[in-house]
């Protein structure tokens, strides 16, 4: 795993490094310190004739399933934090939740229920 895709902390808050988040808030945000924690929820899916029915966290920068597989205890590791909201936000508001990992082509999809036992992954 290329571990340069992952940010580095500077005084234990991690700095943006993707260029892909809205540089303003972000870096606003990572100035208040690392005691103030914020994870973003990528898609919250929306019916009209239902309302909220799920909640989704979606990684990708995968080339191929085997370079899913092979990071997934990586991605589980460094999501922690993420999955625990995402987790709590579907208990409270009853909606299932899901972490999304996929390829770079969009071809493959790797879709976990936040709500069941992902011990595996946890644990590598």
């Amino acid at each position: 795993m290329d571990n340069n895709k992952f940010a580095p902390r500077v005084e234990n808050t991690k700095t943006e490094k993707t260029g892909e988040r809205n540089s303003d808030y972000s870096l606003w945000h990572r100035s208040l310190g690392p005691e103030f924690l914020a994870v973003d929820i990528d898609f919250v899916e929306y019916r009209k004739d239902r309302g909220i029915v799920g909640f989704l966290a979606v990684t990708g920068r995968c080339k191929d399933e085997k370079h899913i597989l092979n990071s997934k205890r990586f991605i589980w590791k460094r999501t922690a934090l993420e999955r625990d909201i995402l987790i709590k936000l579907s208990k409270g508001m009853n909606v299932p939740a899901y972490f999304v990992i996929h390829d770079d082509a969009l071809s493959i999809f790797h879709v976990h229920n936040l709500n069941e036992n992902l011990e595996t992954y946890i644990n590598g």
